[in-house]
């Protein structure tokens, strides 16, 4: 049993991972209203009180409007805050595991998939604070492990929070009934996320390094929705529904696909999307909760 503190546990991922992992795992969650990130002595305070073998950083400003609009603030916890995670988690002797994203290359000309060796070219706020605190961990860390998840997705829970994601809003869009515009030039990875917490064992014994962790896909965002769709069994529905969106992205397609060759070299497998669509649904479906048909 490891001794774990997880920041950002009242989110998407963290509420999953203190779940899911709570009963192997002594997991201390810790979200705003329990600590400020930006607050170093706090910081300080509560991870040495705790004492934890691995310090997982999942708080952060994920909305990109609110990033381009907050950019200061944006930073400020996206970099000081992490950088005040890290410095506490290097003084108790613990391993800081900093949750990235995919999104540092969303500025790139070339098209993905990208390999960790590649270089990351943000042209949003959001991107470039996290690559920043990626750069800047390394200088603070010697025990450092960087994941960088593609687009997690997922359905609503009880009492959980869910994102916005390539299933939940095609369930969203079948309930309404509303024909809604999805990009046609829009390429990037989603992944269940109860097949990352599966691995996520696996991936805390990782050495200390930069990681491209999730499924690989090579369909675009309107032929996901399809997909979504076909396994609800509403295929019928899609041109009611769905809109392919020919101009977003058009002069410059949007790829932030990620190589995940690297993890999968050392035995870390995961199922390509929509394999993982597609199981998610059925267990969803097994389970009598009822999905829209």
């Amino acid at each position: 049993m490891a001794k774990i503190l997880i920041t950002g546990n009242k989110g998407f991922l963290g509420t999953r991972f203190q779940r899911y992992h709570g009963r192997e795992h002594q997991i201390e969650g810790v979200g705003r209203e329990d600590l400020d990130i930006l607050d170093s002595d706090a910081v300080q305070r509560k991870i040495a009180a705790f004492a934890p073998r691995i310090v997982i950083h999942g708080a952060a400003v994920t909305a990109t409007a609110f990033c381009e609009q907050n950019p200061e603030q944006a930073r400020e916890i996206n970099v000081t805050g992490a950088l005040n995670v890290a410095a506490a988690a290097r003084d108790a002797g613990a391993r800081m595991v900093f949750l990235s994203t995919e999104q540092v290359f969303n500025g790139n000309d070339e098209p993905g998939p990208y390999s960790e060796d590649h270089q990351a070219v943000p042209n949003t706020v959001y991107g470039k604070t996290k690559l920043e605190a990626e750069e800047r961990l390394r200088e603070i860390s010697q025990d450092l492990l960087i994941l960088r998840l593609t687009w997690l997705f997922g359905l609503p829970e009880f009492r959980e929070p869910v994102n916005s994601n390539v299933v939940w809003d095609s369930i969203r869009i079948a309930i309404s009934g509303r024909r809604t515009k999805v990009a046609v030039h829009e390429y990037r990875g989603v992944t269940w996320v109860y097949d990352l917490l599966d691995r996520f064992p696996a991936l805390l014994e990782l050495p200390s390094g930069t990681y491209h962790v999730g499924s690989e896909n090579d369909l675009n965002r309107y032929d996901l929705f399809r997909h979504v769709f076909r396994e609800l069994g509403i295929s019928h529905r899609v041109e009611e529904l769905l809109v392919p969106d020919h101009k977003l992205y058009r002069e410059r397609p949007r790829d932030i696909r990620l190589d995940t060759e690297k993890i999968l070299s050392r035995g870390i497998v995961f199922p390509e999307s929509t394999r993982a669509i597609s199981q998610c649904l059925r267990d969803f479906m097994t389970a009598g909760i009822a999905l829209p048909g």
